[in-house]
C-alpha cells in the first residue's frame, strides 16, 4: 500500500482538477484574509455567507472565531493513490475505512462536485477524482488538504450549508454523522437534501450505538466509563441505533440505497481496543495485546482480515450487533415522498 503518486495513461482527472485551481485563482494564491467573490462562488454559496467570508490560510472561512474543541486535533489524512484507476491498483480502496472510498467510488461518477464533511486533511483519491470541497471546523485541518481540494471550507453545519439549492452532486463523511445530536442530524439531513441536486448521493460511514456482546459486556461493568470513552472523549454526542439513524434520513426525505453494519465480532477497529483496555482486570492485557497487533505492518492483514468478515460472518448476525455503519442514500428525483423510502436493506 504505497503511496503512489503518478496517474496512468492519457489525461488524468487530478491534472484536470490542477487546472480548474488555476483557471479559478483558488484560495491558495490569495493572500491572508482576502476576500473572493468571483462568479463561480456566486453560483456555488449563498449570497449571506459569501458576503462574510474570508480567506485564511487558503480556507474559505465562514466562522468568526475557532472551535478549541476540534482545531488541531483531526489531522489525518488518506493519502492512497492507485497507479491506475482500475483492479488491481483499486483493491486498497475496498480496505481502507471499511469501503468507504470504495463505496464512494462505486456510487459518484468521475467529475462529480463534491462536499466532504468533517473532511480533517482529506483523502487523496476524492481529490483527484471529484470536483471536490473539503468542510471542517479545523482549520489546521484544512490546510492540510487545500493542495488536494478546489476548495475547503471552515464552517459549522450548525449555522446552515453555506450552499445554494441543488449545486451538489455528493455528500459524503467518515466519522462525522455521530458528532451531531438528534435535532443537529435533522437538520443537517434538511439542508443535504436541499443543497443536493435530484438524484444526489450521501455517503456516510460513523459508529453507532451497538450492542455487540463485548462491548455490550463492559459497559455493563462500568456505563460511567463506557460513556468517558466511548461518547465523551470523542465528542461523540450522537450515539444513536442503527435503527434510529435510518429514522432521521428516512424523516429528511431520502432513499436508502444501500446500509452495512460492521464490527459485530470480537475483532474491532484498533481505536476500540485503545477504550477497552481502560477497564481493570485481566483484559486490559489482552486489549492491549491486541491493540499491538492491529499496527505498524500488521495493520494491513488485519484490515483485509477484518473486511473479509464484514463482506461474510458479520452479514449473518443481527443489525443491532454492529458497531459501524455505512449508508448510501439518494435524493428523489422527483416530487418529495412522505418520509422518503428504502429501497435495499
Amino acid at each position: 500500500m504505497g503511496l503512489i503518486k503518478g496517474g496512468g495513461g492519457g489525461r488524468s482527472a487530478i491534472s484536470r482538477t490542477g487546472e480548474i485551481r488555476q483557471e479559478k485563482g483558488i484560495a491558495m494564491g490569495h493572500n491572508d484574509d482576502s476576500k473572493r467573490d468571483d462568479a463561480d462562488d456566486r453560483q456555488l454559496f449563498r449570497r449571506e455567507f459569501l458576503e462574510n467570508c474570508r480567506i485564511r490560510q487558503g480556507v474559505y472561512s465562514f466562522v468568526e472565531q475557532d472551535c478549541d474543541f476540534y482545531e488541531g486535533h483531526y489531522k489525518n489524512r488518506t493519502k492512497y493513490l492507485p497507479k491506475l484507476d482500475r483492479w488491481p491498483y483499486t483493491l486498497p480502496l475496498w480496505l481502507i475505512n471499511s469501503g468507504y472510498l470504495w463505496t464512494v467510488r462505486r456510487h459518484v461518477p468521475e467529475g462529480s462536485r463534491v462536499l466532504e464533511l468533517g473532511c480533517a486533511s482529506g483523502v487523496a483519491y476524492f481529490g483527484q477524482r471529484y470536483r471536490m470541497m473539503g468542510l471542517d471546523l479545523s482549520l489546521s485541518s484544512l490546510e492540510g488538504v487545500v493542495q488536494d481540494y478546489e476548495r475547503c471550507i471552515q464552517a459549522s453545519v450548525m449555522e446552515g450549508l453555506p450552499f445554494n439549492d441543488g449545486v451538489l452532486d455528493a455528500v459524503v463523511s467518515s466519522f462525522f454523522w455521530e458528532h451531531l445530536d438528534e435535532a443537529g442530524k435533522r437538520q443537517l439531513g434538511s439542508e443535504l437534501r436541499r443543497v443536493l441536486k435530484p438524484g444526489g448521493k450521501v455517503i456516510f460511514l460513523y459508529d453507532i450505538e451497538t450492542n455487540n456482546p463485548m462491548i455490550r459486556h463492559f459497559k455493563a461493568q462500568d456505563e460511567i466509563l463506557y460513556r468517558r470513552q466511548f461518547l465523551e472523549g470523542d465528542g461523540h454526542i450522537g450515539y444513536h441505533s442503527s435503527a434510529k439513524n435510518e429514522e432521521i434520513f428516512l424523516d429528511a426525505g431520502f432513499v436508502i440505497l444501500n446500509r452495512c453494519g460492521f464490527e459485530k465480532t470480537l475483532l474491532q477497529s484498533p481505536s476500540a481496543y485503545t477504550k477497552l483496555k481502560r477497564w481493570p482486570g485481566s483484559s486490559k492485557r489482552w486489549f492491549g495485546a491486541l491493540e499491538y497487533v492491529a499496527k505498524g505492518w500488521r495493520l494491513y492483514p488485519y484490515t483485509l482480515l477484518m473486511r473479509l468478515l464484514n463482506a461474510s460472518v458479520d452479514r449473518l448476525l443481527p443489525r443491532e450487533w454492529a458497531r459501524i455503519e455505512r449508508v448510501v442514500l439518494m435524493k428523489p428525483k422527483g416530487p418529495r415522498s412522505v418520509g422518503g423510502g428504502r429501497t435495499a436493506g
